[in-house]
């Protein structure tokens, strides 16, 4: 072979080289990150949705959280907002919604959508959120209403009543009857024990000194003491006397002290009970009413189950009022459907027609490689017409661009992986950011997954390629096709030698000369080529030499000299 077509053979390998490796990443591209099928497997495979969901709750939750309850307390306070929204936004309902955007975005980067339209639908999220408020403040305990939403349970106690009123008083209340009636008991007893105190106290300041010690004295008689003796013994001995004078007053006059109390109870019901002005709303009238079922339970007869009636319908009001409240400010403040890019400034947009322009570009080198790649590989064969130099070209092209890929991926793969734990060590990444990072490294470990599988491929191609061409250039297998080519360019270098002797002789010579490779190549052909035949014919111009049989499929090994 002439060292021009060597050298054309070495261009166009290299050419197939860079062809092939360029081949190799767009095709991983196309398999991957360009494909929405996979970018939706991946997503669910390396738990994305996971990922979506969880943002999503917290984008929606700080939404709810800044709704106002129409009174001093928000609603985050009053329902479990991440719940809610966990139970609206599943991973389902995520899905759903992904993979249409998904599949929108890449109609539009792949020239099939003229307009990028990614819209979110938030009817499902809509429908069920009253009915699902409503749920959750129905089931939640009454102490933990009334302590959320700010109330003060000091003041239902106030100071009329000998109890020291908070959340603690409420779960006992609220638990049982027994609980119940166990906060009114103490009360009466605490009560009681302010009558007794006020009428002892009475009774000290009214009584004289011979009564107060005859309480005390067996047997007194006021004639064997002076005024000052008495007045001393009184001192010495108020506490007995005191006693004395309560356990008489409980004896003598019980229904006094009985009524006494019922006195305060009715004091602090007339001062403790709220009274609604009518201008509240949702949960401030709500817990309004809680507040007036607890006054009563502690300062009326009322029973347990009137008790607990009322309580229960009180939060039966709440949980309606916020319902309410929430689904109309869901339906102010949430369209049915959220459009994505509506509001996408000019610096996105431009963002996605690069995107998309470069995508384009990607989708026809999809179409143009190939068919490179299949021209340079014919013209490899038409400049040597020989179908082993083609596949030692091919194989080693193939080789080159597999293999070097294919050893360097986990080297790469293990560098990214690296440099992004070593960015997150350096940070305080909150769960949500860590999360995203696992998710984009499970993505990197497809793609690099996809690219390996495609140098392998190549790999395994090339090193096929170049066993046969090592085959059939040491006659492992048939190489008749070698030996017709070595005869050909035989043939063509007998002619070009007669050729250049034909510049330096005469025209007598010249035939000679003719004659005389004419003859060398009829020789040499019937010599190499087992079934050819050599006809020689010398026309007016000058001789021609025809080779007939098996090897006329080959153009070298026609050879015609003319003058």
């Amino acid at each position: 072979m002439s060292l021009v077509r060597k050298f054309a053979v070495l261009v166009l390998t290299v050419l197939l080289i860079s062809t092939l490796v360029t081949g190799n990443l767009l095709a991983a591209a196309h398999l991957t990150v360009l494909d929405p099928g996979f970018v939706q497997n991946t997503v669910e495979e390396e738990g994305g949705y996971d990922l979506v969901e969880d943002a999503a709750v917290e984008t929606a939750s700080t939404q709810v959280q800044n709704m106002d309850s129409g009174g001093s307390a928000d609603i985050s306070a009053l329902v479990d907002t991440e719940g809610l929204i966990r139970d609206s936004i599943d991973q389902s309902y995520l899905q759903n919604q992904t993979e249409g955007n998904v599949d929108r975005l890449y109609a539009y980067l792949h020239g099939n959508s003229e307009t990028l339209n990614l819209t979110i639908d938030a009817a499902p999220l809509k429908d069920d959120v009253e009915a699902a408020v409503e749920s959750q403040i129905r089931n939640a305990s009454i102490a933990e209403l009334l302590t959320q939403s700010e109330t003060d349970l000091a003041s239902i106690g106030g100071d009329e009543l000998p109890v020291q009123f908070n959340q603690t008083t409420v779960e006992l209340m609220t638990a049982n009857e027994s609980g119940y009636q166990a906060v009114r008991e103490d009360i009466r007893v605490q009560l009681r024990e302010q009558v007794l105190d006020s009428l002892v106290q009475q009774a000290w300041e009214q009584s004289s000194n011979d009564e107060k010690l005859a309480l005390v004295i067996p047997d007194y008689d006021p004639r064997d003491y002076s005024e000052a003796q008495k007045a001393q013994m009184v001192d010495d001995r108020e506490s007995e006397i005191r006693a004395g004078l309560r356990d008489r007053i409980e004896q003598e006059r019980g229904e006094e002290i009985e009524q006494g109390i019922d006195d305060q109870l009715t004091q602090a019901n007339e001062t403790l009970a709220p009274e609604p002005s009518g201008d509240e709303s949702g949960i401030e009238a709500a817990t309004i009413e809680m507040r007036a079922a607890f006054v009563a339970g502690l300062t009326t007869e009322m029973t347990y189950e009137e008790f607990r009636s009322d309580l229960d319908g009180a939060k039966a009001d709440a949980a309606v009022a916020v319902g309410e409240e929430v689904s109309a400010q869901l339906d102010q403040q949430l369209e049915d459907r959220i459009s994505l890019t509506a509001d996408m400034n000019a610096e996105s947009q431009q963002a996605l027609q690069q995107g998309q322009t470069a995508v384009t570009w990607l989708d026809r080198l999809a179409i143009i490689l190939p068919l490179l790649a299949l021209v340079l590989v014919g013209l490899v064969y038409f400049v040597t017409r020989s179908g082993q130099t083609v596949a030692s070209s091919l194989g080693v092209s193939l080789l080159a661009a597999g293999l070097p890929i294919y050893l360097s991926l986990g080297i790469l793969q293990s560098t990214v992986e690296q440099r992004v734990e070593a960015q997150l060590a350096a940070g305080d990444p909150s769960e949500l950011i860590q999360a995203g990072a696992d998710l984009a490294l499970g993505i990197f470990g497809q793609l690099f997954g996809r690219i390996g599988t495609v140098s392998l491929a190549f790999t395994v191609g090339g090193t096929v390629l170049l066993a046969v061409w090592l085959a059939l250039r040491y006659d492992v297998i048939d190489g008749s096709e070698r030996d017709e080519r070595t005869a050909a360019e035989a043939a063509a270098a007998a002619d070009a030698e007669a050729m250049d002797d034909d510049n330096g002789d005469d025209d007598e010579g010249d035939d000679d000369a003719d004659d005389d490779a004419a003859t060398a190549v009829a020789g040499d052909t019937d010599a190499d080529g087992p079934d050819g035949d050599a006809d020689e014919s010398v026309s007016e111009d000058g001789p021609v030499v025809e080779e007939t049989g098996d090897d006329g499929d080959d153009p070298l090994s026609d050879v015609v000299d003319e003058e």
